[in-house]
């Protein structure tokens, strides 16, 4: 295989969720201008629908694809990661309007992309069985479960589970809002 056709192995997962993600992306802020207010719903559930899924889920087609694909470990977190860092970076650069960049900078701590990277991590957790089973059932030598991937499905299930018990969420806020009063002050 030539080096060309690895980076679009590699590559091209990336691209898809991408482009799902950019496209529902356009679709579900273009509903907005339709004026039927029946396609306007239809549109804005099916795109915003199909964003957040590409989005939250992207990660375990990726890691799966690239692992089936024989990429290394630091490779497919890496590549796993890609789609949801734009996705927080498109948020970031949002608050640029009304923020200092540094500021903003710190929006990448925020709870909702916590609970994002949890889980991106437990999806990696799965996308390691799944792609073990697709690799067993095309006669490769592979233990399907493992203790490494079901150690990282229970400790991110363990922390969303514990972080969200925990005053159903709110305390991680807390800590983003006390973290940002400290580090920029109060506001005032």
């Amino acid at each position: 295989m030539n080096g060309r056709n690895k980076i679009q192995q590699t590559l091209f997962p990336i691209l898809y969720v991408f482009v799902a993600a950019a496209l529902s992306f356009t679709g579900y802020f273009g509903s907005g201008h339709v004026g039927n207010a029946t396609l306007h719903q239809l549109m804005a559930v099916v795109f915003g629908t199909t964003y957040f899924l590409s989005i939250a889920f992207g990660a375990l087609y990726i890691f799966t694809t690239l692992y089936v694909r024989g990429k290394s470990l630091p490779w497919r977190i890496l590549a796993s990661l890609v789609v949801p860092f734009i996705w927080m970076t498109k948020e970031v650069l949002r608050l640029t309007e009304s923020h200092p960049l540094v500021e903003c900078l710190y929006w990448y701590f925020n709870p909702l992309n916590v609970w994002l990277v949890s889980l991106m991590v437990l999806e990696m957790g799965i996308a390691t069985v799944i792609a073990r089973s697709i690799l067993k059932r095309r006669r490769r030598e592979i233990k399907i479960v493992t203790p490494a991937p079901i150690a990282v499905i229970l400790g991110s299930l363990v922390f969303v589970i514990s972080a969200y018990a925990w005053g159903k969420g709110e305390n991680i806020y807390v800590i983003f809002l006390e973290g940002y009063r400290l580090i920029f002050g109060s506001g005032t």
